[in-house]
């Protein structure tokens, strides 16, 4: 009830959990809660500068862990992940999303869109993106491509990635496709994210 919400949300470390009309909440230990959102009202968590949303959440809250499945998505700056499930720590804010697909903006341009947004520019995605800092993230089986239309021109599959929003981005054992065709395999490979280094 109201009780156990209330409770819940003043236990998530540095996060707040956004009380929607529908969401049932359940108290299983002292510490440990599920959180079950509707199709059009997903649960919802805030963390200072990011976001959550997910269908059904669990929140252990003396590790900081909340477990997110159905519809993940966060978001953070720029950043947007969807997943099929998430592992977040709140109080390290690293985490893992399993099955996940994410867009990132990589340097703040000094002209944003005419909406005021920035439009992203890389596209990744992985059996599992590990966020390791505050913008380093590690792709396993995925890849990445900074061109972003719909049918992109080219993109890098790898079984490791790692990804430093705004610096580089090194990758083992790639294969450097051109519309979907493989063209060469590349032991490692180191592609500078800021244009002027490339």
């Amino acid at each position: 009830g109201p009780a156990a919400v209330a409770r819940a949300q003043s236990q998530i470390p540095g996060c707040k959990l956004s009380k929607t009309q529908n969401m049932s909440v359940l108290r299983l230990e002292e510490d440990h809660y599920t959180f079950e959102g509707t199709a059009d009202q997903p649960v919802q968590i805030d963390c200072d500068d990011l976001q959550f949303f997910a269908d059904h959440m669990e929140l252990f809250q003396k590790e900081g862990r909340v477990i997110a499945t159905g519809n993940v998505t966060y978001i953070s700056g720029g950043n947007k992940i969807s997943a099929e499930r998430m592992v977040y720590y709140t109080k390290t804010r690293t985490g893992t999303f399993y099955v996940a697909t994410g867009t990132a903006v990589l340097r703040q341009s000094a002209q944003p869109g005419i909406f005021g947004t920035q439009e992203p520019d890389a596209y990744f995605w992985g059996e599992e993106l590990q966020k390791i800092g505050p913008k380093t993230y590690r792709i396993i089986k995925g890849g990445f491509t900074t061109c972003v239309q719909p049918a992109p021109r080219w993109d890098m599959e790898a079984n490791s990635i790692t990804m430093h929003l705004d610096d580089y981005t090194l990758l083992k054992n790639a294969v450097f496709r051109v519309k979907n065709v493989p063209l060469m395999f590349l032991p490692i490979f180191y592609y500078p994210i800021q244009e002027d280094n490339r």
